[in-house]
């Protein structure tokens, strides 16, 4: 074997021997946040319309239906039946149902993990074919210690980890010349979310810029792209419920629709647009933030994304729609950085393929080694998604921290008071258990409600409740929606204490049944926790 082919087997192994450490540590960290009671509601929201899916009812959720407007705003109860394709359209989800029949809750974070590995890897297969192996592979362990990689890939599932494999294919259908490659990823990209076909768009206005003979392609990929997105927001996503008009439009975007209480994605637009010092505001403000999230966008990449026009093109209609919101998206470690991140690396890769010579430095090399350490360090520190608190204090001004094995403890504790509910039984749980108890017809988020509304729109109270107490008692001093929520919890508690009979009480972890027999000692245990919470609240006010 030549030296030639002995550095292309090295480069080889060197990408995969990240993919796979990048595999393995993220799914110990995911396995250790369910373990953990570290995982939350929206986890669970895509869990129960997977599950339900199973029973032949895609996409219904009673945890998604407690965030439409009807509940938000309308004040009704949650209900059976509701449809969360009104909020978010994302059918090609069910393509993952299956999994979830074989592998139950596990099978969304072994999924997400997956797909953003596979994404490393088609994105090397993209560097190769515009620059050296050994640049392709540098490109390829940027993404894999990038901060707005990791730190998505250790929250909740999202819907958007499936958005890099599928451009990076898309791209990589168009180098190699390969049709069928270019059109199945194109066609499941605005299947993805409604709002996914902005990506699409960004890609056909790249290739008609930087490849003008591809003009029938460009044209293609981009009027599906808007046009998908304009016919999902304004008439199939309102055939299920008015969520995406009344609620997230308006909490998106309500600087622009000058105080009107609902508005069609069109509308936000010919709005917008009227308002061009609104416009400039949002794109700067808040600075910092927006300067702080730039930063670690393009730091594993030596910020090489910024001065490449095909990055700026790949990236800049979705990382455009994230500016212009208000809401603060972001966040380098919250779901919507990939929607920014597959421009950004495969528009650095098409800089590099102009300008590769620029590698050979050996100073240039040091510095972009020093970088992509950096990005890994800050993804450390800034413990994303609370993943990594069995490590990296959650506060430290006031002190919170829980070493790994109280944490622990409390997790296997919850799943001995989960065993207790009945598996068909309707019940309301607190944030951190949600994902646990999700495989039912009916879960809501305890304290928010305690009722739901039946196929025929009768009110029921839940059979049971499980609230994890210690949860927000711990946050409480630190995080002011965790010590509202607790607040919350004891009002109703008390309120409801003459229905609802405590079935199992340790460590901070409560089940009540409805109607139950009261049981003296763990009634005893109870109100001890009761007392010393309320003593806190005491303490706090």
């Amino acid at each position: 074997m030549n030296k030639s082919n002995l550095e292309k087997l090295s480069k080889k192994h060197q990408v995969l021997i990240a993919a796979i450490i990048f595999f393995i540590v993220c799914s110990s960290l995911q396995w250790w946040r369910m373990e953990s009671l570290t995982s939350s509601m929206d986890q669970g929201i895509l869990f129960q319309i997977l599950w339900n899916g199973l029973r032949g009812h895609p996409f219904e959720s009673t945890l998604s239906s407690q965030l439409s407007t009807n509940v938000v705003h309308g004040g009704e109860f949650p209900s059976l039946g509701y449809h969360r394709l009104g909020q978010h359209f994302t059918p090609i989800l069910a393509i993952w149902i299956p999994l979830i029949g074989l592998l139950g809750k596990w099978g969304l974070p072994f999924l997400q993990v997956l797909l953003i590995t596979c994404a490393g890897l088609v994105l090397y297969e993209l560097a190769k074919c515009r620059v050296e192996r050994k640049l392709a592979a540098k490109i390829t362990v940027s993404f894999y210690c990038a901060n707005a990689v990791i730190g998505p890939c250790l929250g909740n599932f999202t819907d958007l980890s499936q958005l890099p494999i599928c451009i990076f294919l898309v791209l990589l259908g168009i180098e190699k010349k390969k049709k069928w490659l270019t059109f199945i990823p194109s066609i499941c990209i605005p299947l993805i979310r409604e709002d996914a076909g902005i990506v699409l768009l960004g890609v056909g206005l790249w290739i008609l810029i930087t490849n003008s003979k591809a003009w029938k392609l460009a044209i293609s990929l981009a009027v599906y792209g808007i046009i998908w997105t304009l016919l999902t927001t304004n008439l199939l996503m309102p055939l299920f419920s008015d969520d995406n008009s009344k609620r997230f439009m308006v909490e998106n975007f309500g600087q622009y629709i000058k105080g009107k209480d609902q508005a069609s994605s069109i509308e936000v637009i010919t709005l917008a647009v009227q308002q061009p010092l609104v416009i400039l505001r949002e794109l700067i403000d808040p600075p910092g933030r927006t300067l702080r999230y730039l930063i670690g966008q393009g730091l594993p990449l030596m910020f090489i994304p910024f001065i490449s026009l095909d990055s700026w093109l790949l990236m800049g209609l979705p990382l455009l729609g994230l500016l212009l919101a208000q809401g603060n998206p972001l966040a380098i470690n919250w779901r919507y950085a990939y929607l920014v991140v597959p421009g950004l690396f495969a528009g650095s890769i098409y800089w590099w393929g102009k300008n590769q010579i620029l590698y050979k430095s050996r100073v240039l090399r040091k510095i972009w080694t020093g970088c992509i350490i950096l990005s890994l360090l800050f993804t450390l520190t800034s413990n994303p998604n609370r993943t990594l608190s069995w490590m990296i204090p959650q506060s430290i001004q006031p002190w919170v921290f829980r070493s790994p094995i109280k944490q622990w403890n409390h997790g296997q504790i919850a799943k001995k008071a989960i065993k207790i509910i009945p598996s068909q039984a309707s019940v309301s749980a607190s944030n951190s258990l949600v994902p646990h108890l999700a495989a039912r017809e009916v879960l809501i988020r305890f304290p928010y409600h305690i009722q739901y509304q039946d196929i025929e729109k009768i009110v029921n109270q839940v059979e049971w409740i499980a609230v994890d107490i210690d949860e927000h008692q711990r946050y409480a001093n630190v995080f002011r929606n965790e010590w509202e929520d607790l607040q919350q919890i004891i009002e109703i508690l008390d309120k409801i204490s003459v229905n609802y009979s405590p079935y199992f009480v340790d460590d901070g972890i409560a089940v009540l049944r409805l109607n139950g027999e009261k049981n003296p000692q763990i009634n005893q245990k109870y109100q001890s926790l009761m007392t010393k919470i309320k003593q806190l609240e005491l303490r706090k006010n």
